[in-house]
């Protein structure tokens, strides 16, 4: 492997990664929203396991504090609603709002489409690989606990 194609994969995911921030802002300014507030309630589309303000804080590594304010944002935008888990009543979880969310996944569901088509033109073992490389990025970017830093 030269240096010169590991420069060259860098400087494609820096563009790309400028690209997607700055295409979410857009997308979160549309809708009302703070791009963090955009991605957080992406974060709750992506994952079912993501649903109190302490999982939130640790997928995202936001204060707990900031994500408090967060979720009052969104709470009084009408894209999450708070309830007593039904198990523990001292635990909250954030529920989404269908109806509120809709539009938003409206904009990433015609983004998926025309992503899925661009990743045809490659063959499996491409994606494959990409697939890989993307994963071990995105774990590079994930927040790390106060232990492992």
């Amino acid at each position: 492997m030269t240096d010169e194609l590991v420069l060259q994969v860098r400087a494609a995911l820096q563009r790309q990664l400028v690209h997607a921030i700055l295409g979410n802002e857009r997308v979160a300014r549309q809708h009302g929203l703070r791009v963090t507030d955009l991605q957080t309630l992406h974060l709750m589309v992506l994952r079912d396991d993501v649903r109190t303000p302490r999982q939130i804080s640790h997928t995202t590594g936001m204060p707990t504090s900031t994500v408090t304010k967060l979720l009052d944002r969104l709470e009084g935008a009408g894209y999450v609603r708070r309830t007593s888990d039904p198990i523990d009543r001292r635990k909250t979880l954030i529920e989404l709002v269908d109806e509120a969310i809709a539009p938003l996944r409206s904009v990433y569901g015609n983004a998926d489409a025309e992503f899925d088509a661009l990743s045809r033109q490659f063959s499996a073992s491409d994606l494959e690989v990409v697939a890989r490389y993307l994963d071990a990025v995105s774990n590079f970017y994930a927040p790390r606990s106060e232990g492992s830093q």
